[in-house]
C-alpha cells in the first residue's frame, strides 16, 4: 500500500504521519509509558492524578496501559509502572 494510502483522507503530509508512527512507536526498548489522555510521559504529564479504579490519590503511577493506577490496584491488577 503507497504511502498516500496510509492517512485518513489526505488531510496530513505524509512525512508528518511518518514522524507521528516513529514518536509512537514502541519498537525502541527506550519508549516510555505514555498518558492516555495527554500522550505524554508520567513526567511531562498535567492530568489530574488519580487511580482510574478507586479513584484514590494517593500513590498513584502511570501504568503500561496509558493509565494511572494507585499501588493496591497495580498489586490486584499486576500492571507494571515505567522504572
Amino acid at each position: 500500500m503507497p504511502i498516500e494510502n496510509l492517512y485518513y483522507l489526505r488531510h496530513v503530509p505524509a512525512t508528518a504521519f511518518l514522524r507521528y508512527i516513529e514518536f509512537m512507536s514502541t519498537g525502541t526498548g527506550s519508549a516510555k509509558y505514555r498518558c492516555a489522555q495527554c500522550e505524554q510521559p508520567e513526567g511531562s504529564c498535567q492530568c489530574e492524578k488519580y487511580c482510574c479504579l478507586c479513584q484514590s490519590v494517593i500513590d498513584v503511577r502511570l501504568c503500561t496501559d496509558g493509565l494511572l493506577y494507585c499501588e493496591p490496584c497495580r498489586a490486584a491488577c499486576e500492571y507494571k509502572t515505567a522504572d
